[in-house]
């Protein structure tokens, strides 16, 4: 205490708003709507166009990942299973809990909860909000630990840009953007995406066979966007968009691939009503297919056989609609809103022995409807002291499931829910370059239709979909930690609890066979720490850690598991990112991860290797038009075991090397 006392007192005393400064911009995914950063009771940090176009990565989720306390899936989007790609936050650990979106619309699968990174190329982001912790108050499901918004560029001018790659095993990457405006009231712009790369092979020497060989990827995606050119920092007053989308994986063996394909339209507005209050609206459908198959092993690896072969269309459709206006009393603001998802989904599959002989034909699916409805505020009862309560009910029901076989067709228990999301945040201006903050929260996370009606067959592995699941809920979260700015320099840290319930882990039922179950309980809690700091006008550096101690509390099924850390979630986070910016000389970017040792599953009997993975990348403007840069990723060329292959451990991206070209246009 004596140490609190004599910092807050080494400050001056808060006697006016806060100077612009590192949190004085402006962001909408903490609250729904435009506020500067320094004024949210959240931990929320913002990665801008700059920062994305800089760092040394080719997929977003490379970028992403080096934010503390972010959990991102090891091994890149560009390289792993559409079902690996998951993240979440604040060591929630699993799949689905933190919700992902791209210009305020669902990126985070509804059939599946994975998030397709691939959706969103790097070139097109304009900038990247990340909010850390229980935010199923505004949100809803799958934000139990966080929500990523993805703001894509809105077409303001007459552009036109190329950016191409090439680079080690043959990576190929084009993107393509051209934008135009109209009337001087709106603008259009198309973008279009191909990514190409020969891949690697994902085992571990010692654990390869003669039947691995490179797992290899490409795809391509194209955005057509229309936005207002009014708006400012709350975004356009409007904007459409449509995406199509495909792209297809193999998986380092031959019966072991997976393809995907989208094709979905949304949008959304805004106005202001009268006493400066707004309504926002959005609106999404899509129509997704996922066509995948996957193969039996012996254990020489020496021969491998079909195991399932699995065609999976989906639709998903929903909306939202919100009023907020401030008022003048204790300097106040309310939000009303509701939003609707509705996800219908089928899964075709042919299933085989391990031996590669037919056995039967199977068609489930089923549907699911959430319903919520929020509600949030902000007073300020003293100068310098913002308050926020909010709180949200929602309504979720799966229903018209069915499963359908050689025997004939047979009904699934249909299942429905309501619950309770509130939160209460806090955040005191004690003085002008110091700010505390914190929060209490419930949250949850519904079980997906993937894991309700479908399950999976992988690599010899049979997981059986259970339709009694019921959602994991985060009984008690809580964070508190400090926001301190000084010049160019910035502190903050964050300490976080959360006691998660009703998780959902896969149980062994027999030998080779698994089903999801609520089982037990999760505890996390543990400190993120960032000091991000500009030297000059050149220079930046900034470093990161975050602390997690993950554990199961509680584990009906397999009580031997019971003070585990959870499946992939370090203890040990740390990262740095080095920056020189000099429009005359060069623009580069260091940056480095280690992550602790962790394991792959409940059991600790899949370790996953402690590393440091190290990248940089250079880029010069030769002329106005032309920008050349330089990528070398993993440049130490770390061999490390990062995920874990049907049991067997699978490496991370060995190094890559890369040159490109980025031409434009105004």
């Amino acid at each position: 205490m004596k140490a609190w006392a004599l910092l807050l007192a080494a400050l001056p005393l808060r006697a006016a708003p806060p100077a612009p400064g590192p949190l004085d911009v402006f962001v909408v995914t903490a609250s729904r709507y435009a506020q500067p950063l320094s004024r949210t009771t959240a931990h929320v940090s913002v990665l801008t166009s700059a920062d994305v176009k800089a760092a040394p990565a080719r997929s977003l989720d490379d970028v992403v990942r080096l934010a503390p306390g972010v959990n991102v899936k090891a091994g890149g989007s560009h390289v792993i299973p559409a079902a690996l790609q998951s993240v979440s936050m604040l060591g929630a650990g699993g799949n689905a809990r933190a919700l992902v979106l791209m210009d305020g619309l669902p990126l985070t699968d509804g059939f599946g909860g994975w998030v397709n990174w691939s959706k969103a190329p790097t070139a097109i982001v304009d900038r990247v909000e990340i909010l850390r912790g229980g935010s199923s108050s505004l949100y809803g499901t799958e934000a139990m630990s966080g929500v990523i918004n993805i703001l894509t560029r809105a077409p303001g001018e007459r552009a036109a840009d190329l950016d191409v790659s090439y680079g080690s095993r043959r990576t190929k990457r084009l993107n393509a953007y051209v934008s135009e405006t109209f009337l001087h009231r709106f603008g259009v712009s198309l973008d279009y995406d191909r990514y190409e790369t020969g891949g690697y092979q994902w085992l571990q020497p010692p654990a390869r066979g003669p039947i691995d060989r490179d797992a290899d990827a490409r795809g391509w995606s194209a955005r057509l966007k229309a936005a207002s050119l009014e708006g400012g920092a709350g975004g356009p007053l409007w904007f459409a968009r449509a995406i199509a989308f495909r792209e297809s994986r193999n998986h380092g063996l031959d019966h072991f691939f997976s393809s995907r394909d989208s094709l979905e339209a949304g949008g959304g507005f805004r106005f202001l009503t009268d006493a400066s209050g707004e309504v926002r609206g959005t609106a999404f459908a899509g129509r997704h297919l996922l066509d995948a198959s996957n193969s039996a092993v012996n254990a020489s690896r020496t021969a491998e056989f079909l195991f399932v072969r699995s065609y999976m269309p989906s639709l998903d459709a929903g909306g939202s609609l919100q009023w907020s206006r401030p008022f003048e009393t204790l300097a106040s603001s309310v939000t009303l809103g509701a939003d609707v998802r509705r996800v219908y989904a089928r899964n075709n599959e042919d299933d085989y022995s391990a031996t590669g002989v037919y056995q039967r034909s199977l068609s489930s699916g089923g549907q699911q409807t959430n319903v919520g409805v929020f509600a949030l505020a902000s007073v300020e009862p003293a100068p310098g002291l913002t308050i926020t309560p909010s709180a949200r009910v929602d309504y979720w029901r799966n229903h018209d499931a069915i499963q359908q076989d050689a025997a004939g067709a047979a009904a699934l228990p249909s299942k429905e829910f309501a619950f309770l999301s509130p939160r209460l945040g806090a955040r005191w201006q004690l003085a002008e370059s110091f700010a505390a903050r914190g929060a209490v929260y419930r949250a949850f996370t519904a079980p997906t239709l993937q894991s309700l009606y479908r399950g999976a067959r992988a690599q010899g592995l049979v997981q059986l979909p259970n339709a009694d699941l019921g959602p994991e809920i985060t009984r008690f979260g809580a964070e508190l930690g400090w926001d301190w700015a000084f010049g160019r320099g910035l502190t903050r840290a964050t300490f976080f609890w959360n006691e998660i319930t009703d998780a959902i882990a896969a149980v062994t039922i027999a030998p080779g066979t698994q089903q999801a179950k609520n089982i037990g309980a999760v505890r996390s809690r543990g400190v993120i720490l960032e000091a991000p700091w500009r030297l000059g006008d050149r220079w930046s550096v900034k470093p990161a850690y975050t602390y997690t101690n993950a554990t199961i509390r509680g584990n009906a099924a397999s009580p031997a598991t019971v003070g585990n850390t959870l499946p992939d979630i370090p203890v040990h986070f740390a990262a740095l990112s080095i920056g020189f910016d000099d429009e005359r000389l060069a623009t580069a970017r260091l940056t480095g991860r280690w992550l602790s040792r962790r394991w792959g599953n409940d059991t600790h009997t899949q370790p996953l290797d402690e590393h440091l993975v190290m990248d940089f990348k250079i880029s010069r403007r030769l002329t106005p038009a032309l920008e050349i840069y330089f990528d070398a990723e993993n440049f130490l060329d770390r061999r490390y075991t990062a995920w874990q292959l049907g049991g067997l451990p699978a490496l991370g991206e060995p190094l890559y090397l890369g040159l490109g070209a980025r031409l434009r246009y105004r």
